[in-house]
């Protein structure tokens, strides 16, 4: 469960990725090393910003599915688990109200976190494909966007149940807590080298 879980997050950051560079090349004319490709000779200038999004949009897709399903297989267990403790255990009150508040949470850095990404990313890459005399970005601020979205993927597919910090989670959902917090950082270090790969290819050093 853990690998397909971190398997769909990889492809996730992959595509959103793709779609970065698709979204940052969108409108531009053609390299030369492109225009001997396929993808130029059927859709012209805009070939390559198209094969990039239509591919960054399966991956992107691909990836939300296996997360979905790997949460899925979480919860399930979760409950067998908790059907056990029920059997030999006297009966307490389920955490389901706050299962409302957990998952309007994970859905809000979620979405956050995506548009954060999208849109600071993006204007950078916008900035240095226009020509800007100067193009300044933080790396806290690049993490930001990915961490928000692991932690919007946490609540939404481990539902820990609680609003209350760490600390208020059991064992195996502080796991899980670490683990999506590492993704998110990678993703965020990911993001801030293929910026910084976008500023030298435009000419930009720092």
């Amino acid at each position: 469960m853990i690998a397909s879980l971190g398997r769909g997050l990889a492809l996730m950051v992959v595509g959103a990725a793709a779609l970065l560079l698709g979204a940052s090349r969108w409108g531009l004319p053609a390299r030369a090393e492109e225009r001997t490709g396929w993808l130029y000779q059927q859709f012209g200038d805009q070939g390559v910003a198209l094969g990039t999004l239509a591919m960054g949009l399966v991956f992107l897709a691909l990836g939300l599915v296996i997360t979905v399903r790997a949460g899925q297989r979480l919860r399930h267990y979760r409950q067998m688990q908790r059907k056990e403790a029920n059997m030999t255990a006297p009966k307490q009150h389920d955490s389901t109200p706050a299962s409302g508040p957990v998952k309007l949470f994970g859905w809000v850095m979620l979405v956050g976190g995506a548009l954060w990404t999208l849109f600071y990313a993006g204007s950078k890459v916008r900035a240095m494909a226009a020509g800007a005399a100067a193009v300044e970005y933080g790396y806290l601020a690049v993490l930001i966007g990915p961490v928000a979205v692991a932690l919007g993927l946490f609540y939404l597919l481990i539902r820990p149940g609680t609003l209350q910090g760490v600390q208020a989670m059991n064992k195996r959902e502080q796991v899980f807590f670490l683990i999506f917090i590492v993704t998110g950082v990678l993703a965020g270090v990911g993001l801030g080298a293929w910026l910084s790969a976008q500023a030298e290819a435009y000419g930009y050093f720092g």
